[in-house]
């Protein structure tokens, strides 16, 4: 802020005040006589006392104004800055009560996001638990509904062995008869037939004659088993396998007993296929076992 020049005093009536007191002294100086006495000198002391006193004065008075415009301009200075001070201070005052404001909100902000986050939690792990109990009761539902499909099938599967089971005996009582046309219709009959159930997987098996009896493929109808060494005649009843599982070994005539397959087979009356069938073992897998070789020392018919 600029300094004000102060007013200029008029100095020629002190100027002329001093000239006449120090003229005045000359005349005394110059009218007395020698030696001066003491009211001369005095007077004289005086007229230039004075004088010099009024040639000051002026300069007195602007230097007093100056510095009392000095002041006031400091002055009105210092109360600008503290009114800025004072503003600055009510901005202050004002930034921090939104602070607050803001960090109350915050707070709360955080409290109810940290509510929700529990929320969230809870009915996250409530649901975690309903798909749990969910997924547990579907499991449960289909496993029951697998052991029902699995245990229709084992029923299905000992039906249609039974069914098979009297295909061939049919078939050997055709040939029993020895009449080559009726042979040969029960023949395709039965291939038909054996087609039919190998596309579901179920494939018959029948020993050769003169193979080496084997107890992991061959049963006798006795179920006891015999010498080693011992040797198949022929075929009594037919094995089973399931989609490469083994369902029931081939009940097979030994060549030792006196009779041959044919009357061996006639031996076993009809009544009994049911009971042959029953001894089927019903796989508990639909797809084969990796790596279970299929029922050996047999032949597909």
């Amino acid at each position: 802020m600029p300094i004000p020049e102060a007013p200029r005093v008029s100095k020629w009536p002190f100027l002329l005040g001093d000239l006449l007191l120090v003229g005045l002294a000359g005349f005394v100086i110059a009218t007395a006589s020698w030696p001066l006495s003491r009211w001369e000198i005095g007077a004289v002391a005086l007229c230039f006392v004075t004088g010099a006193w009024l040639a000051v004065i002026p300069f007195l008075r602007e230097h007093s104004g100056a510095v009392k415009l000095w002041e006031q301009s400091n002055l009105a200075e210092a109360a600008q800055q503290l009114d800025r001070l004072v503003t600055l201070a009510n901005q202050i005052s004002a930034a921090t009560g939104e602070w607050r404001g803001i960090q109350e909100t915050a707070t709360t902000t955080n409290r109810t996001a940290g509510e929700i986050t529990q929320k969230m939690s809870l009915e996250a792990k409530a649901f975690s638990d309903f798909l749990q109990r969910h997924d547990a009761q579907e499991k449960a539902a289909l496993r029951l509904e697998i052991d029902k499909l699995r245990r229709n099938e084992g029923e299905t599967l000992q039906v249609i062995v039974h069914l098979q089971d009297h295909i061939y005996a049919l078939f050997l009582a055709g040939v029993r008869t020895g009449q080559s046309p009726l042979v040969q219709q029960l023949g395709q009959f039965r291939a038909a037939c054996l087609d039919t159930v190998r596309r579901i997987g179920l494939v018959a098996h029948e020993a050769r004659p003169g193979e080496e009896f084997d107890s992991k493929a061959h049963q006798t109808p006795d179920g006891k088993e015999p010498a080693p060494g011992s040797r198949i005649d022929g075929t009594i009843a037919c094995g089973y396998t399931y989609q490469g599982q083994a369902v029931r070994r081939i009940l097979v005539a030994l060549a030792t007993e006196p009779t041959t397959a044919t009357t061996s087979l006639a031996a076993v009356d009809a009544a009994e296929l049911p009971g042959l069938a029953a001894t089927a073992t019903i796989p508990t897998g639909l797809a084969p076992q990796p790596g279970e070789p299929e029922s050996p020392a047999t032949e597909e018919v």
